[in-house]
């Protein structure tokens, strides 16, 4: 049994990919924190979307908020949302995505509505239901 090892031997280096990677800019202006694409926040709801998605969730957004907001008691119905002016396109045709999710945000939690006995915020759908059971301020 001379000459059995059971040890390999490497023959040298381990081989290189020859492929080219990609520009770190490039990478970096298509995606998100993290390498995630970049998502948008629904000034209506508050709901992320991918960037080519909210253009097509918003027009459906505002026609079920609108429904939803004439079934309300008239004393619980909001005026329409304004699209904030922050999620529209800059002057050098870029998105600031920070601005735009911040401004989206602001606008979608404007559209909740204060229990007037404990002060909690909600959806003015939900608010009937958090009244049967509120016991106010603790």
């Amino acid at each position: 049994m001379m000459g059995t090892s059971t040890t390999k031997k490497f023959a040298g280096p381990a081989p290189v990919s020859k492929a080219k990677p990609k520009p770190a800019a490039a990478a970096k202006a298509k995606a998100g924190p993290g390498g995630a694409p970049p998502f948008v926040l629904c000034y209506i709801c508050g709901r992320k979307y991918g960037t080519k998605s909210v253009s097509i969730h918003e027009p459906q957004c505002l026609e079920k908020w609108k429904a939803e907001n004439d079934e309300l008691p008239k004393k619980l119905r909001r005026p329409e949302p304004v699209k904030p002016k922050e999620m529209e396109i800059s002057a050098t045709g870029g998105y600031d995505y920070d601005a735009m999710n911040e401004a989206a945000w602001k606008s979608a939690q404007s559209q909740l509505v204060a229990c007037e006995r404990c002060g909690r915020t909600f959806l003015p759908e939900r608010l009937q239901v958090h009244l049967r059971s509120c016991k106010g301020k603790r």
